[in-house]
C-alpha cells in the first residue's frame, strides 16, 4: 500500500490558517457560494454530477491533520457522497434564518469535513445548489472554476454527451508553491522590495467606507490617530450586494481600452479614491487587494486555494489628473505583483516596524477582489457572508462578462459599518467612476 504524501500549507493557505488560529471564531475559514438555476434541476442527476466533480477535482479530496504541532495536508484517493440534503423554504424570512444559522457553524476541517453541499428549493420557486466549503481548499476564483466544471458535467449527463475536459490537479500547484515558499533568496528580495516601498512613504491613514463623520472616525481624528484600533477584529459581519450598472461599466471599459489600462486596477484605484474623498481627501492609504495569482495555464485551469493578498500603498495627488494617477498606480501594481509571494505575516511585521504602530492597530479598511465570471445566463452565482470578518470591509466585484454588469458584494463589520454606510459609499463610488471617465484628463 502506497503511503500518502503529506504537504505543508502553501503561503495562501498559511494566511487563512493564521486567521483561524488566532481568533475566537473559527468559521472565518468557511466560504458559502451558491448557484441558483432558472430551470428545474434533477437533484438525483446533480448528485451524480457532484460526485464526478469530487472525482475530477482533487482539492475536494484534501484532508488536514496536525503533525509535529503544525497543520499538514494530504489527498485521499476517493470520496463519494451518499446523501445531499434537500431543503424547501416557503418564505424569504425562513430562508434567511436558515442561512444565518448555517453560516454560524464552523466547518470541521480537522475531522474530514471540507465540502458540504445542499440542494435548496428557494422561497421564490427556484433551484439552488449551495456549497459550504473550507477556505483552505478553495478560494473564490477556484470556486468559479469549480461551478463552471459542475455546470459542464451536469449538462453533459443531462444530454448524454461526453464529459468536458477535466481541470488541472491542485496537487501540482501545491508542489510548485511550496518550492517558492522555501526559496529564501527570492523571499528576501520580496521583503526588501516592500521594505523600500513602505520606508519611502509616510505613514498612511485608515480611511473607512463609513466616512469621516462616523463616531469611531471622529475619536481617531480628535486623538490625531492614523491607524484604527483593532478592537473589532473578527466582529460580526453582514453581506450586501449592490450593482454597478452596465452603462457605467461600459464607460470604464472604454476608458481602459483607449488607454490600455487594467479594468481591475481602475476599479480598485477608484475605490481608494472614493474612500479618500469621504475622509477629507486623505492622500496616503494602505488597502489590500486579494489577487488571483494564477499565471500559468495549469494555475488558471485548476480550483484550489491560490489567492494572495498584497498591501497596496496608494498616494493620491489631487493636482494630477485621474489618468496620471491611475497610470502611476498601475505601474506600482505591476511591481507589486512581481513580489506578491511574500507571506502576509512578513508584510504585516514590516508595516508595524516601519511606521511604527501597534500590532493591535490597522491601516486596512478595504480588501478588494475583482473576479470575472463567465457563466450560463440561466445561472446566478452568489457569495454569502459567513458572518465574521477579520477586516472592516471586504469588497468582491463579480464582473459578468456576458451581461456586462458588476455585482459588488460587500461584507462589512456591523460594529462600525451599517447598511446605510454601504449604500452611501456605493452611490459615491458610482459617481466617482462616472466622473473620472468623463474628466479623466482633468485634476
Amino acid at each position: 500500500m502506497k503511503e500518502k504524501t503529506i504537504y505543508e500549507l502553501t503561503p495562501s493557505q498559511d494566511v487563512i490558517q493564521l486567521q483561524t488560529k488566532y481568533t475566537l471564531y473559527k468559521r472565518v475559514v468557511n466560504i458559502l457560494f451558491s448557484a441558483t438555476y432558472n430551470e428545474k434541476i434533477d437533484y438525483s442527476l446533480m448528485k451524480k454530477a457532484i460526485n464526478l466533480l469530487i472525482e475530477r477535482n482533487d482539492c475536494l479530496r484534501l484532508r488536514f491533520i496536525k503533525k509535529d504541532k503544525q497543520l499538514k495536508q494530504y489527498f485521499i484517493k476517493n470520496h463519494h457522497i451518499e446523501t445531499i440534503k434537500e431543503i424547501t423554504f416557503n418564505s424569504k424570512e425562513e430562508q434567511l434564518k436558515w442561512f444565518k444559522v448555517k453560516r454560524k457553524k464552523a466547518i470541521k476541517y480537522l475531522k474530514g469535513e471540507v465540502f458540504d453541499p445542499y440542494f435548496i428549493n428557494t422561497y421564490d420557486g427556484k433551484c439552488m445548489v449551495l456549497f459550504r466549503v473550507c477556505h483552505l481548499i478553495l478560494d473564490l476564483y477556484g470556486l468559479n472554476n469549480l461551478f463552471n466544471d459542475l455546470d459542464g458535467i451536469y449538462t453533459s449527463l443531462k444530454n448524454n454527451l461526453e464529459l468536458p475536459k477535466s481541470l488541472e490537479n491542485y496537487e501540482t500547484v501545491i508542489i510548485n508553491d511550496l518550492k517558492t515558499k522555501h526559496n529564501l533568496d527570492r523571499m528576501n528580495k520580496h521583503k526588501e522590495y516592500f521594505n523600500n516601498i513602505l520606508s519611502s512613504n509616510e505613514e498612511p491613514y485608515y480611511v473607512g467606507i463609513n466616512g469621516k463623520n462616523d463616531k469611531y472616525m471622529l475619536k481617531r481624528h480628535i486623538k490625531n490617530k492614523r491607524a484604527m484600533q483593532m478592537f473589532f477584529i473578527n466582529n460580526d459581519t453582514e453581506g450586501y450586494e449592490l450593482e454597478i450598472d452596465t452603462l457605467t461599466v461600459n464607460k470604464v471599459i472604454n476608458l481602459c481600452n483607449e488607454y490600455s489600462l487594467s479594468l481591475a486596477n481602475v476599479l480598485f484605484y477608484a475605490c481608494s479614491l472614493t474612500a479618500s474623498l469621504l475622509n477629507d481627501k486623505k492622500e496616503s492609504m494602505l488597502h489590500l487587494q486579494l489577487c488571483n495569482r494564477r499565471s500559468s495555464n495549469i494555475e488558471k485551469n485548476t480550483c484550489g486555494c491560490k489567492v494572495q493578498s498584497v498591501g497596496c500603498y496608494s498616494k493620491i495627488n489631487y493636482n494630477k489628473s485621474f489618468l496620471e494617477n491611475v497610470n502611476e498606480f498601475s505601474l506600482n501594481q505591476l511591481s507589486n505583483y512581481k513580489h506578491i509571494a511574500l507571506p502576509d505575516i512578513e508584510f504585516e511585521q514590516l508595516v508595524h516596524k516601519i511606521y511604527p504602530s501597534s500590532m493591535l492597530e490597522t491601516y486596512y479598511s478595504i480588501t478588494f477582489s475583482f473576479i470575472p465570471i463567465v457563466n450560463n445566463e440561466n445561472i446566478r452565482y452568489e457569495i454569502h457572508s459567513n458572518g465574521k470578518g477579520a477586516l472592516p470591509c471586504y469588497l468582491a466585484l463579480l464582473y459578468d462578462v456576458n451581461k456586462g454588469n458588476i455585482r459588488m458584494c460587500y461584507d462589512s463589520q456591523i460594529k462600525i459599518i451599517n447598511k446605510q454606510d454601504v449604500i452611501n459609499f456605493h452611490n459615491e463610488y458610482i459617481k466617482v467612476l462616472n466622473l473620472v471617465c468623463d474628466n479623466y484628463n482633468e485634476s
